[in-house]
């Protein structure tokens, strides 16, 4: 039994008119014409009384339309369980550039939707080359670097903070110049190319040359190494309340005169039909909103 014929066949009762449900199907009127006649063939009845005009279902036309609504219907739950039940014992690999607050809560909604599912972080520096030939499902990217990619914006960066252990000399202070930070012992994350992060690039335009002391490839290691040590790291807006909520760290805005207004998205090859990437999306989407909420209602 072929399932896009029954859903031809309850257009045309909808419509009662070749032309109309034919344009709603996206397909020919000619080939329309001869899938129904092919299913009246198949049923062995006549379906529609045809008139000039118009088309009217016949008495052996309106039983089959309870039929056929109930087999698409069962045909369409069938695809939702065995598309539910790769959701749930799905893996969905990320590759990560940076924290993000906007991701990790879109990942705990996914978790709370799809608590079955598998997700997997890898904080490798990973270029857009580089992403077409991993394993991974998706990756985030500065959005001018992302392509042809799909693409999902994440973030903005749009402030450098200085993240610092709470008994450090400049913990006190509720924002910093550059020129504070001139001699301090600073932390970078480094990319496999040997590159420094964006947030080094940004002090370098503003003219100030940053005394790297230390360089990261984790983001646990910079955490640590700030807990660990009097150095302090310089880098953006994206994961300010994770460290704000841990103990022995504090975050301090950096003014800075030119502007900062860097995307970075999650991308994703097209081709790629893991069930989980339009999930996370939407559950991106879903952070965002409760985050905006969040901001109104303490505004009020």
């Amino acid at each position: 039994m072929n399932i896009k014929a029954q859903e031809y066949f309850i257009q045309l009762a909808k419509y009662q008119n070749f032309s109309k449900a034919a344009k709603e199907l996206y397909i020919s009127q000619t080939a329309l014409s001869k899938i129904i006649a092919g299913l009246e063939k198949e049923v062995g009845e006549q379906l529609f009384i045809r008139n000039k005009n118009t088309v009217s279902l016949s008495n052996a036309g309106l039983a089959y339309l309870n039929f056929a609504k109930k087999t698409v219907d069962l045909y369409q739950k069938s695809r939702k369980v065995v598309k539910d039940s790769l959701l749930e014992k799905g893996i969905l690999r990320i590759g990560l550039t940076a924290l993000n607050d906007t991701l990790f809560n879109a990942i705990g909604i996914l978790h709370q939707r799809f608590p079955y599912a598998q997700i997997e972080l890898y904080s490798d520096q990973i270029s857009a080359e580089a992403f077409s030939s991993s394993r991974l499902d998706m990756v985030m990217l500065p959005e001018d670097e992302a392509g042809d990619l799909c693409c999902c914006v994440i973030a903005v960066r749009n402030q450098l903070y200085a993240v610092m252990n709470v008994e450090h000399r400049l913990a006190r202070n509720k924002v910093l110049d550059f020129s504070d930070l001139e001699n301090e012992d600073l932390i970078f994350s480094i990319e496999e190319n040997g590159r420094l992060d964006t947030a080094y690039e940004y002090c370098v335009h503003a003219g100030f040359t940053p005394k790297v002391s230390f360089l990261y490839n984790d983001s646990k290691y910079q955490m640590d190494l700030i807990l660990n040590s009097s150095a302090i790291a310089i880098s953006f807006n994206l994961f300010r309340i994770f460290r704000e909520s841990m103990d022995g760290l504090i975050s301090i805005p950096i003014n800075i005169s030119r502007p900062i207004h860097d995307r970075l998205v999650l991308a994703y090859h097209p081709e790629n039909k893991n069930p989980l990437i339009g999930k996370l999306i939407h559950c991106v989407e879903s952070a965002r909103i409760t985050r905006q909420k969040a901001r109104y209602d303490t505004f009020l």
